[in-house]
């Protein structure tokens, strides 16, 4: 909301007061009576399964709402505002007016926004939060608009063509959308919507500007799904050139009958747009773009490659040179790496000598497109020089963050330290044989210098899954270290492993 548009003159002294208090109050939180901390503002913010930020969910609650007939008759239009708390597992709750209208308006958009589905709940340091926002709730002039807005409340759900609903059009086999599905994976409809995409990819005829390199981008393209599932009035929002729509609107009308979409538990009709990326074979993507990253081999592990294979120069020794180089490089779509190159040197010697290392770097697991195919990407590497000492001691009397402005990273520049503890985890004979799977939470520090500190089990699963993680954590490290006002300081971090030893062999 842009709180500008707020008319603080028509506010009552107190809750004009009250609102400039809220507005001091900092991002990070606030508590309420149960303890619970309700944030502002987080690093994911809450979104509504279809998306589309604070625009989705104010188009969500337009279409939800339903003029007061008290209201419409008497005129009455403006702004409601109403704010709302987002749960950690998604849910809509204390929903309240900040500034009404009277004449039912309020009634009604606090009805609106009660009526809103499971939110994808926002995260801050990787953890579902509370968050709160403020919404206007717009009762638009009485009259044609009005009327046409009510005859549309009232019209049968079957003949209206919704852009939100409870469950939406999916592809045949995709999981059932659950609250769930939600508050676990971060939102069904993301994966539904990637599905579409995926299968319009594979029945996509490639024109020769993409094949060439000509041509790349996303075109835009809005379809609705009737009651029965079928695909109609298929068209292009925002088009590429000429061949690329043209071959993105023949794919989209080879879909096959989808699953209809269902408001109210009965089959609808639903607007949807699907934007689809066409990229050229020989397009080299950004990491963060795929679905699957590229990734050191496994059985050798990144940075026990590094310990064995790195020779420190001298130099780093004698002038007590102290600092990490950065390395970018291509994976290639056959996991080969190239075009190695500094990006943050440290001295001459020691930049030749991490040229040497990544570019004699084994084959990678090579990162993978939305349709499954292998793809080249942008990687980088920090380096340090020299490798810091897992057997030096470890200062208790600094402060350890648990959030910085720059929190720790794997030395590939990611976060998924979930994936990196699981691709380094060693299972026992008695973990396989049992079939032993779950979870385990787990916490621990990554100090100044990047290196594991008094890692922890948080939840725990077994004795034997539990040192299998810890021992996975130390092997991970060292991290590139969190940065606080341009300074390197100790970070605590918290993950989730998913704990799923394959079945022992015979």
């Amino acid at each position: 909301m842009n709180l500008s548009t707020l008319c603080f003159s028509s506010f009552p002294a107190i809750m004009l007061a009250a609102a400039l208090l809220a507005l001091a109050q900092p991002a990070a939180a606030q508590d309420d009576d149960e303890g619970k901390k309700v944030y502002t503002y987080v690093e994911q913010m809450p979104t509504l399964p279809i998306g589309g930020g604070m625009a989705g969910i104010t188009a969500a609650i337009q279409e939800r709402l339903i003029y007061p007939e008290a209201a419409r008759r008497n005129k009455i239009t403006g702004r409601v505002f109403v704010s709302f708390s987002v749960t950690s597992t998604g849910a809509v709750q204390d929903v309240k007016v900040v500034k009404g209208l009277g004449s039912g308006c309020d009634e009604a958009a606090v009805n609106a926004v009660q009526q809103l589905p499971r939110f994808v709940p926002g995260k801050q340091n990787g953890r579902a939060v509370w968050v709160s926002f403020t919404v206007p709730v717009n009762f638009q002039e009485a009259g044609a608009t009005n009327a046409a807005s009510v005859a549309q409340a009232a019209a049968p759900a079957a003949n209206r063509a919704f852009t939100y609903v409870e469950q939406m059009p999916k592809l045949p086999g995709q999981p059932k959308t659950t609250d769930k599905t939600l508050a676990e994976a971060g939102g069904s409809y993301a994966a539904d919507q990637a599905a579409l995409q995926k299968a319009v990819l594979k029945n996509l005829v490639y024109p020769a500007e993409v094949l060439d390199g000509r041509s790349e981008g996303v075109v835009y393209t809005s379809f609705a799904v009737s009651p029965t599932g079928d695909v109609e009035d298929a068209k292009i929002g925002r088009g590429l050139c000429a061949a690329c729509d043209a071959a993105v609107l023949a794919a989209v009308h080879k879909l096959p009958k989808l699953v209809p979409g269902r408001q109210n538990g009965q089959a609808v009709s639903v607007a949807m747009n699907l934007p689809v990326t066409l990229r050229s074979p020989s397009h080299i993507y950004r990491s963060e773009d795929l679905p699957t990253r590229a990734t050191f081999p496994a059985s050798t592990g990144l940075f026990e490659y590094i310990r064995r294979n790195l020779r420190v120069p001298a130099v780093v020794t004698t002038e007590k040179l102290r600092g990490r180089i950065r390395v970018d490089f291509i994976v290639r779509a056959d996991g080969k790496v190239d075009a190695a190159e500094v990006k943050n040197s440290l001295c001459a010697s020691c930049d030749a000598e991490a040229l040497r290392l990544v570019r004699t770097f084994p084959a990678w697991t090579p990162a993978r497109d939305a349709v499954g195919q292998p793809a080249a990407t942008h990687q980088f590497l920090e380096i340090p020089m020299p490798l810091p000492d897992p057997a030096a001691p470890y200062s208790e009397t600094e402060k350890v963050y648990t959030y910085a402005s720059q929190m720790p990273t794997l030395l590939d520049g990611t976060r998924d330290y979930p994936a990196a503890i699981t691709q380094a985890l060693h299972y026992s004979d008695a973990v396989r044989r049992e079939h032993i799977a779950g979870t385990v939470y787990v916490e621990f520090i990554v100090d100044a210098d990047g290196l594991v500190r008094k890692p922890r089990v948080v939840r725990s699963l077994c004795v034997s899954c539990d040192q299998a993680v810890l021992d996975a954590i130390n092997r991970v490290g060292p991290f590139t270290p969190g940065r606080q006002n341009d300074q390197a300081v100790p970070v605590q971090v918290t993950a989730t492993v998913k704990f799923a030893p394959p079945a022992a062999t015979k």
